[in-house]
């Protein structure tokens, strides 16, 4: 699968209200569930699971991204989650410099390859310094959805 498959606008929040890591993680596991109508439950079990991967160990990278992401039973495919904060966010990025920038993969838990290529995916689109000012210049999701589709 192809990152373009995995993004959609309705999953795309500009800016994030949240400030910390949880709070991110949760507004963005939200933005999902409240897309594709889950349960309370399920959300919950969402959340868990990016949360308990993230404690592993940070996804912040440098350039202010930062790629939560899990593997999740019973998803149809992949999805990628794009939040945009406005101020940076203490994600544990190595700079210390805090994130702006957020890419949540949920990826079926029966596909690790899919999972991986999505992965590489956003970190070769965000290595393009060109592209990361546009992306943090965006004002709303419409902006982000077209920087990827146009």
């Amino acid at each position: 699968m192809a990152l373009l498959d995995a993004i959609s606008k309705d999953m795309i929040k500009v800016p994030l209200a949240a400030a910390d890591r949880d709070g991110v993680i949760s507004e963005l596991v939200s933005l999902f569930a409240d897309a594709r109508g889950l349960s309370a439950e399920r959300k919950k079990e969402i959340e868990d699971l990016v949360a308990s991967r993230e404690h592993l160990g940070s996804t912040a990278m440098e350039n202010g991204i930062a790629i939560p992401h899990a593997k999740v039973d019973g998803l149809d495919k992949a999805y990628v989650i794009i939040g945009i904060s406005r101020l940076p966010v203490a994600f544990g990025d190595p700079a210390g410099n805090g994130t702006r920038v957020f890419f949540l993969v949920l990826a079926p838990s029966d596909n690790p390859t899919e999972h991986i290529q999505i992965l590489a995916s956003i970190a070769k689109a965000c290595s393009s310094q060109l592209f990361m000012r546009m992306l943090l210049s965006s004002k709303t999701k419409d902006d982000v959805y077209n920087l990827f589709f146009e």
